[in-house]
């Protein structure tokens, strides 16, 4: 049999219950999400809350079509400031960075949010007005890093104490070919560092992970962590042992749920180092 379409007129008699929670499911689709909005007056409506819910962009010229809206219509700015998350990445690996100017055009528009993920779209060198412009998300509670192996430590230090409030903290490796790390790799002392209540560290470059640890041990940062996630895709040596050690050593009176995966070929060290940790539960796979 062949289906039939539903007459116009039968879409009047169906219940605002039933067309609600159908239209719910296409709220993590962006695409279809836009797309339904232009159908009628009362999809749009109840719909165009849920397309500024979460920004995603995924290119300069994305980000410069928003801030010309946001700029010409006062409706864009009043549902900018509703935002409550912001998605960054970089939709073609060869194309231009665009994070570094964000905060710039957006972040007067966005009171609201509370996470924000930046993925393979920073460009370096990172200009001192970037830091400046990021505190007005001071909101963020949850934030996402995937760092690039061009970027400077101390700009990770200045992004993540941009956010007073932040209390879950992601960081991965970009998937992006950059060049090699820059030196001098030196940690900055910074007066202000929030207060985490969730780590993930995942599959980092070596170079990184351990002035990151030295930080989040030193600063703070990592004083009243509950949560530790570690996933590292480099061999477990001494250095690493030592690094693991401390952290979580310093997290030991606050520690509840720990997960890692690390590929080592003895269990001795990491055993020690769990063994200092009264936590709830716990998940270790070793490579």
């Amino acid at each position: 049999m062949m289906p039939q379409p539903l007459p116009l007129n039968g879409t009047d008699r169906l219940p605002a219950e039933i067309i609600a929670q159908i239209l719910d499911n296409t709220k993590d689709d962006t695409q279809t999400l836009h797309a339904c909005t232009l159908v009628c007056a009362a999809w749009h409506s109840y719909l165009i809350g849920s397309l500024y819910d979460t920004i995603r962009l995924e290119s300069r010229s994305q980000l410069d079509r928003l801030t010309r809206a946001a700029l010409i219509y006062p409706a864009v700015r009043g549902r900018l400031a509703l935002a409550r998350s912001v998605i960054l990445t970089q939709g073609k690996r060869r194309a231009p960075g665009f994070a570094h100017i964000f905060p710039l055009v957006l972040g007067p528009h966005l009171h609201k949010v509370q996470a924000l993920t930046l993925r393979d779209c920073f460009v370096q060198p990172l200009h001192p007005s970037f830091f400046v412009m990021l505190r007005q998300l001071k909101d963020v509670k949850h934030l996402e890093l995937s760092v690039p192996s061009s970027l400077y430590f101390a700009d990770l230090q200045r992004i993540v104490c941009s956010f007073p409030h932040l209390e879950e903290l992601t960081i991965t490796r970009s998937s992006s070919r950059t060049s090699s790390l820059p030196t001098p790799l030196h940690l900055l002392n910074l007066p202000c560092v929030p207060k985490l209540t969730t780590v993930r560290i995942g599959s980092i470059l070596r170079e990184f992970f351990h002035p990151l640890v030295a930080w989040l041990c030193s600063s703070g940062v990592c004083s009243t962590t509950q949560r530790l996630d570690i996933s590292l895709n480099f061999l477990y040596g001494k250095e690493a042992g030592a690094s693991i050690n401390a952290l979580l050593a310093h997290t030991a009176s606050t520690l509840e749920h720990l997960s890692m995966y690390i590929p080592i070929e003895s269990r001795h060290s990491l055993l020690h180092a769990h063994s200092r940790c009264h936590i709830a539960s716990s998940s270790c796979r070793i490579g």
